[in-house]
């Protein structure tokens, strides 16, 4: 039975079928959270609210200001960095395929944040002492999208080459709270509202399991080529033989 659902796993349209199915759940998600932002619904009140009482809680405590801005720099100077570090360091391991998926994820997730928020044009928070001032759109939080989708995308890459099982719980449980910590220092610092997280979250989650699906196809097909490469190499020579 066991090896039955193995074969399964591992065939290619199981890879798609999932590849789609957390797309889809991942692309409702987003759909009813902007839905619900457009239509101005009970999540409107809550972003208000919330908005409202963290900015009291952040004016006069600057320490936490301090540490959230911090944090922030996570979504999206350092994740500058760290792509760039990783794109070298596929281009000098010749790691082609990573490479590109690596820009395509990265490229793709930015080009998709600002066409969502071109499309949606939703204002940012308004204080009359605001912590921090950003002049582009707020919905969905391109800190959170991009994070989840760079961080998460990260964090597999590296769990398909390690195989302790405690590494690999330990690298998603970094990637999980750093993804989170990003969202919420957003929302801390006054610059987005509750639903523009999880609005980027959700959409971050449809570009990431798109580009998952196409690293794990990617394998696939690498794995099936070297399978049918080394059955070769063993026909050959027996072939050889009995001509012989």
């Amino acid at each position: 039975m066991i090896t039955y659902l193995q074969k399964i796993y591992s065939t290619i349209g199981f890879i798609i079928l999932t590849g789609l199915l957390l797309s889809g759940v991942s692309l409702y998600l987003f759909a009813e959270v902007a839905e619900n932002v457009v239509e101005q619904d009970t999540i409107v009140q809550i972003d208000l609210a919330l908005a409202n009482e963290l900015h009291k809680a952040m004016i006069v405590n600057t320490t936490m200001v301090q540490v959230f801005q911090f944090i922030s720099l996570f979504g999206f100077q350092v994740l500058f960095v760290l792509g760039v570090v990783v794109g070298i360091a596929f281009l000098l391991r010749k790691k082609w395929f990573y490479l590109i998926i690596w820009i395509m994820t990265l490229l793709g997730g930015n080009l998709l944040n600002a066409l969502i928020k071109g499309f949606f044009a939703r204002p940012r928070p308004v204080f009359v002492d605001p912590i921090a001032l950003v002049g582009s759109f707020s919905f969905p939080s391109g800190h959170s999208m991009l994070s989840f989708i760079a961080y998460g995308m990260g964090a597999y890459l590296i769990c398909l080459y390690v195989k302790n099982r405690y590494v690999r719980i330990f690298v998603v449980f970094v990637a999980v709270m750093s993804i989170a910590l990003i969202g919420i220092s957003r929302l801390y610092l006054g610059v987005h509202y509750f639903s523009d997280v999880i609005g980027g979250f959700a959409a971050g989650a449809v570009w990431l399991a798109t580009c998952i699906t196409a690293v794990r196809v990617y394998r696939y097909r690498a794995a099936r080529i070297a399978a049918q490469v080394t059955v070769g190499e063993l026909v050959s020579p027996a072939h050889e033989n009995v001509e012989a």
